[in-house]
């Protein structure tokens, strides 16, 4: 069962508040896929009358042309714009944001970002996690390119992910070209990232990576993955670690979530993966959704390559999906799907469940 849950322009990243309000973030800023008209403003679902359609309400808005980022925890909501990680309080059921409550973790009111870690000219699509015990994480994409130091290594520092504290970013992963998503487990001690591969590169393709805290560094810009890349003849690219999946390259993965146990087999535990499509085959070619199996034990997607699970058809009266852009899974067994090409949130369920 596929069904429209609600209208959100250029709607996101999610995440579901404790009470199941589903937060969306809706960008105003053109993305690097051309795309543009969203509200500027994080915006909150609710099913009041439980007819399975939500109810659409902002709840922030005010500077938020970037948003992108976005989690609900610990009494706040969380989130990314281009150059901060800030957070708002939030209580269950809280519709609008308190006003002048805002505060910022990396950045200033001026917009004078920390260091150079989120500063104007580096992608604006962060990334935003939080793990079962409490780390926070943000990641930062890149323009680099191979060569700018003797090792391959750019000595501004390519794409990065780390763990954000009041007014301090700790690095927990480097080369990195853009991992414009990154989801923590709901009950195991596991991160993701999904990290975008160099477009239209020879060798190079898209991955999940296990975030673990051990600062690894993944390879780009010189390396596309392990033994393949401009300096991989030099053993540079021997080091990078494997990663849990790879995707094919142009198909673009973005947000992902674990189902909670409430699907049938193969798919109960599963982690399903929104694939914005290729930027460069119209229209948008392999965009929906895809579905790797896991380790019970760890949560760690148990093959390396996806199964289709649903195709974005584009505009089919059917499924209506054109370009995924998040899925989360609700506590009652709805996978969520966010679409920014068609403006809408979706829920999907099997067609024998039953809330």
């Amino acid at each position: 069962c596929v069904r429209r849950y609600a209208e959100v322009p250029l709607a996101r990243v999610m995440s579901l508040a404790p009470n199941g309000d589903l937060f969306v973030t809706s960008p105003s800023a053109v993305t690097a896929a051309g795309d543009s008209g969203g509200r500027a403003a994080i915006v909150v679902l609710s099913d009041d009358n439980q007819d399975g359609v939500a109810e659409v309400t902002t709840f922030a808005s005010g500077q938020l042309d970037t948003v992108h980022g976005i989690v609900v925890a610990d009494g706040y909501v969380y989130f990314t714009t281009i150059d901060s990680v800030q957070r708002t309080p939030y209580r269950p059921g809280q519709r609008t944001e308190t006003p002048g409550a805002r505060e910022f973790l990396v950045g200033d009111a001026s917009r004078d970002p920390l260091g150079v870690q989120f500063q104007r000219g580096i992608r604006w699509t962060h990334g935003l996690a939080r793990s079962v015990n409490g780390r926070l994480i943000a990641t930062r994409g890149e323009y680099s390119s191979c060569g700018v130091s003797g090792d391959g290594r750019p000595s501004t520092g390519s794409g990065e992910i780390y763990e954000v504290g009041a007014r301090s970013l700790t690095r927990m992963a480097a080369g990195f070209r853009n991992p414009m998503y990154a989801r923590c487990h709901y009950c195991k001690d596991l991160c993701l990232a999904a990290e975008l591969g160099e477009d239209q590169s020879t060798g190079a393709v898209e991955t999940l990576v296990v975030l673990d805290g051990a600062d690894r560094w993944h390879g780009y810009p010189c390396c596309y993955q392990r033994n393949a890349g401009p300096q991989s003849g030099n053993g540079l690219c021997n080091c990078i670690d494997e990663p849990a999946a790879r995707i094919n390259l142009g198909d673009t993965p973005f947000g992902f979530d674990w189902e909670r146990g409430a699907w049938p087999e193969p798919y109960r535990n599963g982690l399903f993966v929104a694939l914005h499509g290729s930027f460069y085959v119209a229209p948008f070619a392999n965009a929906g959704v895809v579905f790797l199996p896991t380790d019970p034990a760890t949560g760690v997607p148990r093959a390396t390559t996806p199964t289709r699970f649903l195709e974005a058809t584009n505009r089919n009266p059917v499924n209506p999906l054109q370009r995924p852009s998040d899925v989360v899974f609700a506590r009652d067994g709805r996978m969520f799907v966010s679409d920014d090409r068609g403006g809408s949130v979706f829920w999907l369920a099997p067609l024998d469940w039953r809330r």
